[in-house]
C-alpha cells in the first residue's frame, strides 16, 4: 500500500485478511491459526518457539511462544477469534471464553482436574510449564479478534489479567506498523513528577506537556529495551562518545554535576499515544513512547555507573492519539504530517545533516519498507547498518544503499529534467533534500527507486572491477553519477519500461542467478562502454579548453558543472552503448 493511497477502515481490514492469507500460505496454516501467527509477528519483537495448540481439547489456548529482551524470557499465551466479515460485533460467548481462559490460569487448585478433562494428553505437560511461568509473572494472557469490540459484554472482564485486542486495536497497530513504529514500546513510568505544564487545548493543535524528568527513570527503561525501540522515530542513531565531543560533555555533566543538568541540556522530545499524571503518587505514565529528539543525550548517560536521581532533563511530551471512528485516511495523513513536522523541527537546533531531517518522512519510509521486503536494508540514518548489521544479517537482510547515495542516483536518473541530473547531484548533496529538488525526488515511485538502486549497485560492482584500467580509476570517484545517467539513457532508448514490474523481475532474476556468469560480463561491458563514452567527451572538452586557452576543467570541477554535463548527456549515444544495454535485456 503506497503512502498516497486512500485508506478506509474497510481497506485496512482487507489488508489484515491479505496478510493473514499470506502468512497461512507461507507457513502452511489454516487462516484462523495464521491470524494468531500474523498478530504475534506484527506486535511482538522477535517472537520464537511457536507452538500451535489450536484444535480439539486445546484448553482454550490457540498459540503460545516466547520473546527474549536480552535479560529475561517471557511466554505469551493467545486465544484468538478470526472472521472474514467486516465490522462484525464480537458475540457475548467470546467474552465468556476469555473469562474461562483466564480462570484456568488463576485457579491453581483446579488445574490438574481441568487438564484431565479439557486438554489432550500431549499438551498437558506443556500447559503445566505455562502455568508455572504464569505464577512466576513470566507469562501473559492475550485475546485477539478482528471483530468489533462489544462494550456491553466486555465490561465485567476489566479485572482479569488478559490483554484484549479488537478490530480497532489491530487497525491502529497496523497503521503503526506501516509507519515503522511497531512493535509497540512498553509504557514508560516517570517518578517524582511534581507538576506538568500544558498549554490550553485551544492554543495548540496537538496535546503537549513539559515536565522535568529524572534521567535515571530513562536509564532503567533503556536497560529493558535492548532493541532501542524507544528511538525508532529519532532521526539519528547513537554516534558514540568521542574525546572532547558534545556527548562526552553530556556524560560528564551527568556524572559530576547532576544538579546542573536541567539547565545545561536542550532537553528531550518524546511522542506517546497518551500521558497521564497521578499528582498523588507524583507519577507520570506515557503509553507507547518514542523519542524524536534526545537520543544522543540519553545514550551518553546510559552506562554511567551509580547514576544520580538528582539529574533532571526538560522533557517535552507530544501526544499523538490513536485514530477514532471513520475518516481513517484523513486522520492517518494528518498524523503523518504532524510526525514529520515534529521530527524535523525538534532537531533543527542541533548540527544535523539535511538528509537526516527527512529520514522519517513518508517517502523515505516507503522506500525502506519496499527494500526491506526484498531483503535489503535501506540506511536512512547515518551508521545504522553498522549498529544493526549482525541482527539484520541473522534474518537474511543484506546491506542495500544509504539515503544520501540513493537520492543522488534518483536525481541523476532525471538527467533530462531542468535543475536535476548528475551534476546537480554531485555538486550540492545537502540541497537535494529541500525545496524543488526534493519535491521532484518524492514523486519517484518506490518501484522505480528500487530499480535505480539495483542498476546503480550493478554499476558500482562493475566499476570496482574495472578500476584496473587507469583511466576508469582516475574518473570513477567523480564520474560515477554521470556514468549511471548514461546507462539510464541507454535503457530508455531501447524502450525499457522503468518503474514496471517486468523490469524489477529481470533485475531480481539476475540478482538471484547463482552462477552470475551469464549477466556479470554483460553489465561489465555496458559499464565500460559508458565510461568510454564519458571519458571521450571529457577529453574532447579538455582539448577544446586548452585550444581556446580557457580554464582547463579538472575531473572534480567538470562533473559538477551543469553546462558540461548537460552537453555531454545531450550528445547521441554510441551504438556500442545501446548494443551492450540490449544484451542485458535479452537475457
Amino acid at each position: 500500500m503506497g503512502a498516497t493511497d486512500k485508506k478506509t477502515k474497510k481497506d485496512l481490514f482487507d489488508l489484515i485478511l491479505t496478510r493473514v492469507e499470506k502468512v497461512g500460505s507461507e507457513k502452511g496454516l489454516p487462516e484462523p491459526q495464521a491470524f494468531a501467527r500474523w498478530f504475534s509477528e506484527m506486535y511482538f519483537q522477535t517472537p520464537h518457539e511457536f507452538y500451535n495448540s489450536d484444535g480439539s481439547r486445546d484448553g482454550k489456548i490457540d498459540l503460545f511462544f516466547k520473546t527474549n529482551n536480552g535479560k529475561s524470557v517471557k511466554h505469551h499465551i493467545l486465544n484468538t477469534k478470526y472472521t472474514e466479515t467486516f465490522n462484525k460485533l464480537a458475540p457475548k460467548d467470546f467474552y465468556q471464553e476469555i473469562a474461562y481462559f483466564a480462570q484456568t490460569f488463576l485457579n491453581a487448585d483446579q488445574r490438574e482436574e481441568y487438564l484431565a478433562k479439557a486438554v489432550k494428553p500431549e499438551l498437558r505437560q506443556r500447559y503445566r510449564e505455562l502455568y508455572e511461568r504464569f505464577d512466576a509473572d513470566a507469562a501473559e494472557l492475550v485475546f485477539v479478534t478482528n471483530c468489533v469490540r462489544n462494550e456491553g459484554a466486555i465490561a465485567p472482564l476489566s479485572d482479569l489479567p488478559v490483554k484484549i485486542f479488537h478490530l480497532d486495536d489491530l487497525i491502529q497497530h497496523l497503521i503503526d506498523d506501516l509507519d515503522l513504529t511497531m512493535p509497540r514500546t512498553p509504557d514508560l513510568e516517570l517518578f517524582d513528577i511534581h507538576m506538568v505544564l500544558s498549554p490550553d487545548r485551544k492554543d495548540t493543535s496537538v496535546a503537549t506537556s513539559i515536565v522535568f524528568a529524572r534521567l535515571n527513570d530513562f536509564i532503567k527503561y533503556m536497560k529493558s529495551d535492548p532493541f532501542d525501540l524507544l528511538f525508532a522515530r529519532n532521526v539519528r542513531v547513537w554516534f558514540g562518545i568521542q574525546k572532547h565531543s558534545v556527548n562526552e560533555e553530556i556524560r560528564d555533566t551527568f556524572k559530576e554535576h547532576p544538579d546542573e543538568f536541567a539547565f545545561s541540556n536542550n532537553g528531550i522530545t518524546i511522542l506517546c499515544e497518551k500521558h497521564q499524571h497521578d499528582p498523588g503518587e507524583k507519577k507520570l505514565l506515557l503509553v507507547n513512547p518514542r523519542v524524536v529528539n534526545g537520543s544522543q543525550t540519553l545514550h551518553s548517560i546510559r552506562d554511567v555507573p551509580n547514576p544520580s536521581n538528582q539529574a533532571r532533563v526538560m522533557l517535552r511530551i507530544i501526544e499523538i492519539p490513536p485514530f477514532k471512528g471513520e475518516g481513517i485516511d484523513e486522520q492517518v495523513e494528518k498524523r503523518r504530517d504532524t510526525l514529520n513536522k515534529i521530527s524535523v523541527r525538534s532537531n533543527r537546533q542541533n548540527p544535523i545533516k539535511k538528509w537526516d531531517l527527512v529520514s522519517n518522512d513518508d517517502f523515505q519510509l516507503e522506500l525502506y519498507r519496499l527494500l526491506r521486503l526484498r531483503g535489503f536494508f535501506y540506511e536512512r540514518r547515518d551508521r545504522e547498518w553498522s549498529q544493526r548489521s549482525r541482527e539484520l544479517k541473522s534474518v537474511g537482510i543484506e546491506k542495500g544503499i544509504n539515503i544520501k547515495l540513493l537520492t543522488q542516483y534518483i536525481v541523476s536518473y532525471y538527467w533530462n529534467k531542468p535543475k536535476l541530473g548528475s551534476a546537480v547531484a554531485k555538486a550540492s548533496v545537502g540541497e537535494l533534500f529541500e525545496g524543488g529538488v526534493y519535491d521532484e525526488v518524492q514523486k519517484t515511485s518506490s518501484e522505480l527507486a528500487y530499480q535505480i538502486f539495483q542498476v546503480s549497485d550493478n554499476v558500482r560492482i562493475m566499476t570496482n572491477d574495472l578500476k584496473t584500467f587507469r583511466y576508469i580509476d582516475a574518473l570513477r570517484y567523480n564520474a560515477y553519477l554521470v556514468v549511471f545517467s548514461v546507462i539510464v539513457k541507454a535503457f530508455q532508448e531501447i524502450d525499457v519500461k522503468w518503474g514496471s514490474a517486468e523490469f524489477s523481475e529481470l533485475l531480481d532474476k539476475q540478482l538471484n542467478d547463482s552462477s552470475k556468469n551469464s549477466w556479470f560480463d554483460l553489465w561489465r561491458k555496458l559499464t565500460r562502454e559508458a565510461f568510454d563514452h564519458v571519458n571521450s567527451i571529457y577529453q574532447q572538452d579538455v582539448k577544446r579548453a586548452k585550444k581556446k586557452q580557457d580554464k582547463i576543467p579538472t575531473v572534480i570541477t567538470y562533473f559538477k558543472n551543469q553546462s558540461y554535463i548537460s552537453a555531454l548527456m545531450n550528445k547521441p549515444l554510441p551504438a556500442n552503448v545501446k548494443k551492450a544495454a540490449k544484451k542485458i535485456i535479452a537475457i
